[in-house]
């Protein structure tokens, strides 16, 4: 079909578009700067938030390793409960018994608190009160947060 000495013309290259790039245009980079400044504003926001609303948690730990009379140890355990549960609900209990009802602990530690409430010896023995605070540790733990 084709002659010796014929040559095949070039095809024409045709006009092709730029290439995209990955990389976004000036505007969208103070866009995506601008997105990604609120967010991260939003965060701290909502961690600050979060931390403050949180402040009787680490102030309750705190308080845990203080050694406590039982008056002090009921009281530190109202303190706890009103952040949790209504205040009528917890200004009803009149009794110890009531009050410890809600709280996660022994029936030896809860037993020993009730009668020792408002005593003159009022003090707890070393064993019994590092039990008390470790299950009042794991009790604040499981709390929800608020």
């Amino acid at each position: 079909m084709l002659e010796k000495g014929f040559s095949v013309p070039e095809l024409a290259v045709p006009a092709l578009p730029q290439g995209i790039s990955w990389i976004p245009l000036p505007p969208g980079w103070w866009v995506t700067g601008g997105v990604v400044l609120i967010a991260l504003l939003l965060l701290a926001l909502f961690r600050l938030a979060r931390w403050r609303r949180n402040a009787w948690r680490r102030e309750a730990r705190a308080s845990l390793q203080q050694p406590h009379s039982v008056d002090g140890w009921l009281e530190l355990i109202k303190r706890i409960l009103l952040m949790h549960q209504p205040r009528a609900s917890v200004s009803n209990a009149i009794t110890p018994e009531q009050l410890l009802q809600k709280v996660d602990i022994d029936d030896d530690l809860r037993q020993q608190l009730s009668v020792r409430y408002c005593q003159p010896d009022n003090q707890l023995d070393a064993g019994r009160t590092a039990r008390l605070q470790l299950q009042l540790k794991n009790w604040l733990e499981k709390l929800p947060y608020v």
